[in-house]
C-alpha cells in the first residue's frame, strides 16, 4: 500500500481534521506528530500529543482511526530525517 507524503505541517493538519470527528476529540485544537526512527515498512510517524489532552478512553476509542491515518499517510522523508537529527542533537 502506497501512502500520502506529507509535510510536518499537512499531517498535522490532517490528523487533526480527522481525529475531531471522532468522540472526546472535538475540543482538541493542536494535534503533535513526531517522526519515528527506524520506521523501516511501518509508519515514520507517530502522533505524540494532542491539545487540549482527551481522556484514555477517548485515545483507546480513536485507535483505529490513528492507525488508519498511519496507515495511509507518511511524512516526508528529508523533513522526518531532519527532525530526527535535530531531536538526536538536543538529547
Amino acid at each position: 500500500m502506497s501512502r500520502e507524503t506529507c509535510s510536518f505541517a499537512e499531517l498535522q493538519s490532517v490528523c487533526l481534521q480527522t481525529l475531531k470527528q471522532c468522540e472526546g476529540f472535538e475540543m482538541v485544537n493542536e494535534v503533535l506528530v513526531q517522526a519515528r526512527e527506524n520506521a523501516e515498512g511501518a509508519a515514520n510517524w507517530t502522533l505524540a500529543a494532542v491539545r487540549p489532552r482527551v481522556d484514555n478512553n477517548s485515545l483507546r476509542a480513536a485507535r483505529g482511526v490513528i492507525d488508519f491515518l498511519q496507515k495511509n499517510y507518511q511524512l516526508d522523508a528529508a523533513e522526518a530525517e531532519a527532525r530526527a537529527l535535530a531531536a538526536r542533537r538536543r538529547r
